[in-house]
Order: structure tokens, then sequence, then C-alpha cells
């Protein structure tokens, strides 16, 4: 069952995506709400690649899917807030941060992903990546994106979104603290990989969200 985890939570945000597309056909929140659904399945597929691959190549190839996830989310998601909030102007710089660096990272992670991530090794668990010289770089603009939907949804007092938000902070903190830990031996063992339920609990608010904002 736990193998199987990553298709279904895949599946499961390929459904939520067409019940957003089709229960408000025309609406740019609905779109963003299934843009990023989209990409959250594309991130569980990667997932599973990672765990099931049987050579460095495929367990690679897990990787590099999750790098241009991380590239596409924080824009796609920073951008239905700002719909969601009706702040439609913004602040410039979070602007030209969140749709530009998703831009860049975007091209990166599909003709470059040797920056992004240079080889994988085996662990008991999964494929485990050898980051590039951009990795960091990546990871740190996911984080930086993230923090600027703060702001907005407290003005407007989004609650949902704003746990939404949280979440994506906190999740991928969580385990890059723990793989530091447990590589300074500072931690036992290893905690599980948040990534695939925090996104079940991230679409789940933000489709309330979208709901609640709707009527």
């Amino acid at each position: 069952m736990l193998l199987a985890l990553p298709l279904f939570v895949a599946a499961l945000h390929a459904v939520l995506a067409i019940g957003a597309l089709a229960s408000g056909a025309g609406r740019r929140r609905h779109q963003l709400v299934a843009a990023l659904a989209g990409v959250m399945s594309l991130a569980a597929l990667g997932v599973f690649q990672i765990r099931h691959a049987t050579d460095p190549d495929g367990g690679l190839l897990g990787h590099r899917v999750l790098n241009l996830t991380f590239a596409l989310t924080p824009a796609v998601y920073y951008h239905l807030v700002r719909v969601v909030t009706g702040t439609a102007e913004g602040v410039r710089a979070a602007i030209v941060m969140a749709y530009g660096g998703a831009a860049l990272f975007t091209a990166v992670a599909l003709f470059e992903p040797g920056l992004l991530v240079r080889d994988v090794v085996r662990t008991t668990r999964e494929w485990a990546p050898v980051t590039g010289p951009l990795g960091l770089v990546l990871f740190v603009f996911y984080l930086a994106v993230l923090v600027a939907t703060l702001r907005p949804l407290l003005r407007a007092r989004r609650r949902a979104l704003l746990a939404s938000s949280l979440i994506m902070l906190l999740a991928p903190l969580a385990n890059f603290a723990a793989v530091f830990l447990v590589q300074t031996r500072a931690l036992p063992v290893q905690i599980p990989p948040l990534r695939l339920p925090s996104s079940v609990v991230v679409i789940a608010l933000v489709w309330f969200a979208t709901r609640e904002n709707a009527t």
C-alpha cells in the first residue's frame, strides 16, 4: 500500500484538477486550482519514479521531474493567491521574483537539469539526489515565493490559504532539517518525506478556499 501511495496521490490530484475545471469552466481561479493540482500530480509521479526506479537513470529522471514541479508550483500558487485575494497589482519585486524565477528555473530544469541535480545515490528507501550548483537556489526561490504570499493572505484574512502557505513552507523545511540532522548523526532515525501528505492537505485547503470565495 505504501509503495502505491504516490500513484494514489497523483490520481487524487488529477481528479481534483478535472473537478475544478468542470465546476468552474472559464473561471480563472478554478483554472489555477486545476493547474496547481496538475503540478502536484506530476510531483507525485516523480516521487513514484524515485522510489521505484531500478537504476540511477530512472532515479535521476524522478528528481528532475520534482525539480520542474518545484519551479512551477510557487508561481502557480502565487498567481492563485493574487486572484483570490484581489491583489492584482501586488508588489512588483514579488511578481518579478515569482514569475521570472519560475521561467528561469523551468528552463534550467528542462534544458540544463544537471545544474539542479547532478546525480543520484541509492539509499535504503529511494534514490537520493546529488545536488547541482543551482539546487539550493531553487529551494530558496520556492520558499521565498511562498513567504511572499503570506502578507496578502493575512490582509485578506484568507485563513485556509494562509494555512496552505504555511504547510507548503514548513513541510520541505522540516525534511531539509531532518536530512541535515541525520547526516550529522544528531537525529538517529529518518523521518518520512512530508511532501505527499502535505500536498493532499494543501490542495484540499485550496479547494475549500476557492469554493468559499465563489459563495
